[in-house]
């Protein structure tokens, strides 16, 4: 928001210096984001008039301009191409040495063979618009010579305002008036609109039909006849310059001025343009268009609101009015639109479309419903006074009855509580009324009634901010809150998920994220119902996953295509519309396992997969895990392997693991060597040992083992204990004697 000075002192009077208030409204919450001198701007450009014009010698669409850029000087020969420069206009000349505000340097060089002393400036050159297609050509009555800063009413300060999202009140120069007279303790100069109305009633002219009521709570109209459209005189242009809006004629530029005043949008339908002389709010139907203000025909989504007469559309809700309805030199009864739209439904509409505008910017922070019935009587008031012409009698209305003002219950000991330091009451209540609050009721409770253009305020803890605001925040002590942590449980799920991925990472495997959506190649690959993405970014992100196989391929290929192996996991959520009333069976975790590495012809591709798959199972301690789908290729010599679980089915296959005490007695340890013939199989040794054992044999680990002519030759090491006391060496030789001879029924022969 661009506010400036010269504005706001109408409403206040300013002692700070600029510099100072500027740090004033930051440090109450209200950031001044830049202090503009607009004559920096424009320093060397200056009012001259075109005397004389020839021909290009060497360039049939350039002209030799001749300029008076100084009352008694001679004129300036500058080099034009601009179709609409004529003899006699007062135009705006950048002389040499000048650097304008696009970062052009106007210095003396030759144009086809010609040298040109300065330049005669566009809209946009001087950037104050868009405008290229011609010279600006200025008002008859400016004086030569003149700086164009000081004869535009460049010449004063702006403070661009940095607006919060919940603050729309600050979206004005009255809003940021108030703000500045509370922070200073001036007083707000309030500016009374008188408004004479004819005797014709305006319901008799223009008929309301409001059926998206929800969207558009409060909608007004005034009739306006009579007028004569022209340009708006050289203040009102001078502070809508100002405060970065281009003027068009008088009656567009005096609803961009109570906008800009007020806070509210307004938009000016000509009266003969709208047919039945009908405007409804309704939602745009299939296949309806609309070319709007900037001559871009719009195709229109269901969602999107409009405003309409009896044939159709007229104008984008809050957004930007129609072509159709435009106002023209020749308009001579307006009616005046102002309203208050849903802000969602305007943001929708600005992206959709993506048009943006000052109004849609001011309804997506939010209006208050008593807002507009004033605005458009300053509106139709002002319009009058420029243009002539009457106001029919009354406002037209349609929407909701006005709401009732919030009121906040609350103790004023809760302030000092909440701030940390002491503010007496009397002080709080002086700085809540200097904000418009009203404040009633005894030194125990408050009753706080909220100005209805603070839509931002509904609780106690608000209120108290109001007041940290008018205290000063940097007066307010340095302490870090004494709050006692206790840490929060950590759920089951989540740290099901993180031992997942410590023994996936210890089998060598690297986790990935990919995103949650894919294309409709993928989707029809995949199978079942798909949520469709409202706003995909492109054709490649229009539906939400259901299987996080599509993503973890893509990587495991792309991992191939370098030549390269890979091992690979990703742990997310899936998305399946069928399950949409039970949120978990809708939004289930997946796990997915994928792996890239050279065919081998001894062992089945998918052999490793599921080593990693058992490997997980036993990490984790459960059994029975199966991978619900497998998707494996063969792509330039290597094998692509993608396995998909569900978290869940994990969670349901793990079983407690038992642990027991320390024992309290020593083992004893014996080692053991035999020869056996090749067809004996380990398992049938080790069983015959552990029944030989019984029951103090603790444990038996096999620690060698070669072959020699058609014999193979085990060791074991064997560890005895008993749970209750300390075994004796009698009672170990007997266990030894026991497992020699079960070992020589097996053909076992000692070493």
């Amino acid at each position: 928001m661009k506010l400036p000075l010269s504005w706001l002192k109408e409403f206040v009077s300013i002692k700070p210096l600029v510099e100072q208030l500027a740090e004033r409204l930051t440090m109450a919450g209200i950031e001044v984001e830049e202090v503009i001198n607009r004559g920096q701007d424009f320093e060397k450009v200056v009012v001259g008039q075109v005397v004389d014009l020839k021909p290009h010698p060497n360039a049939d669409k350039l002209r030799l301009a001749y300029v008076l850029t100084r009352p008694s000087g001679q004129p300036q020969e500058i080099v034009c191409g601009a179709p609409n420069v004529a003899v006699g206009q007062k135009v705006a000349v950048a002389l040499l040495g000048a650097k304008l505000p696009n970062g052009l340097m106007v210095e003396a060089r030759q144009i086809r063979g010609v040298a040109s002393q300065g330049m005669v400036c566009s809209e946009r050159e001087l950037g104050l618009g868009n405008d290229q297609s011609g010279i600006m050509v200025l008002d008859p009555k400016l004086e030569v010579g003149t700086s164009f800063a000081k004869a535009m009413g460049f010449d004063g300060v702006v403070l661009e305002i940095a607006v919060p999202a919940n603050r729309g009140d600050l979206m004005s120069v009255r809003g940021l008036a108030w703000e500045v007279a509370a922070i200073t303790g001036a007083k707000f100069k309030d500016q009374r609109v008188r408004l004479a109305e004819s005797k014709t009633p305006a319901a008799r002219s223009v008929r309301l039909k409001i059926e998206a009521a929800k969207l558009c709570p409060v909608y007004t109209a005034r009739v306006i006849r009579g007028l004569k459209v022209k340009s708006s005189p050289a203040w009102l242009q001078q502070r809508l310059r100002l405060a970065g809006v281009r003027p068009i004629n008088a009656i567009v530029d005096v609803t961009n001025y109570v906008m800009l005043e007020y806070g509210q949008p307004l938009h000016a339908f000509d009266a003969a343009k709208v047919r039945s002389r009908t405007i409804g709010v309704r939602a745009a139907k299939a296949g309806e268009r609309l070319v709007t203000l900037d001559g871009v025909e719009r195709k229109l989504q269901p969602s999107t609101l409009v405003i309409a007469d009896a044939q159709g559309p007229i104008a984008l809700a809050g957004v930007m009015g129609g072509a159709h309805t435009e106002i023209s030199d020749m308009t001579t009864d307006v009616i005046l639109e102002s309203a208050v739209f849903d802000p969602v439904s305007v943001r929708k509409t600005s992206r959709q479309l993506g048009l943006t505008s000052e109004s849609s910017l001011r309804f997506e922070k939010g209006i208050p419903q008593q807002l507009p019935a004033s605005a458009s009587a300053a509106a139709a008031a002002l319009m009058v006074k420029l243009c002539g012409g009457t106001v029919d009698k009354g406002i037209i209305r349609a929407g909701q009855p006005l709401p009732k003002p919030t009121a906040v219950k609350m103790s004023p000991d809760f302030i000092s509580e909440l701030l940390g330091v002491d503010v007496p009451a009397a002080k709080a209540k002086q700085a809540l009324s200097r904000l418009g609050f009203t404040v009633r009721g005894s030194v125990k409770q408050w009753n706080v009634t909220v100005p209805f253009w603070r839509r931002d305020v509904s609780l106690s803890e608000d209120v108290v901010e109001e007041v940290g605001r008018m205290v000063g925040y940097d007066r307010l002590p340095e302490a870090l809150p004494q709050i006692a942590t206790v840490p929060l449980p950590i759920p089951s799920l989540v740290r099901l998920k993180d031992e997942i991925r410590d023994i996936l990472v210890q089998l060598g495997l690297t986790e990935v994220m990919t995103h949650a959506f894919y294309g409709e190649d993928w989707a029809a690959a995949v199978g079942g119902q798909h949520y469709a993405i409202a706003n995909p970014l492109d054709a490649t992100q229009h539906f939400l996953r259901r299987s996080l196989i599509p993503h973890l391929r893509e990587v495991l290929e792309r991992a191939v295509d370098a030549g390269q192996d890979a091992r690979v996991f990703e742990i997310g959520r899936v998305f399946l519309p069928e399950h949409a009333k039970n949120i978990e069976a809708q939004q289930p975790w997946k796990l997915v396992i994928g792996l890239a590495h050279k065919v081998h012809r001894q062992s089945p591709p998918e052999r490793k997969l599921t080593g990693v798959v058992q490997s997980l199972g036993e990490g984790l301690s459960a059994e029975g895990i199966t991978v619900s789908s497998i998707v494996s290729s063969i792509s330039k010599g290597r094998v692509i392997l993608v396995g998909e679980l569900g978290v869940a089915e994990l969670r349901k296959r793990r079983h407690p693991k038992l642990f027991t005490r320390l024992p309290k007695f020593p083992a004893v340890e014996r080692d053991v060597s035999f020869w056996l013939k090749e067809n004996v199989r380990y398992a049938a040794i080790e069983k015959t040992v552990r029944e030989a054992g019984r029951p103090l044999l603790e444990t038996i680990e096999l620690f060698d083992v070669f072959e020699q002519e058609g014999r193979r030759s085990y060791a074991v090491h064997l560890t005895f204990r008993s749970p209750g006391r300390t075994l004796t060496e009698p009672e170990i030789s007997a266990k030894m004697k026991a497992i020699t001879a079960k070992l020589q029924v097996l053909g076992a022969s000692l070493r």
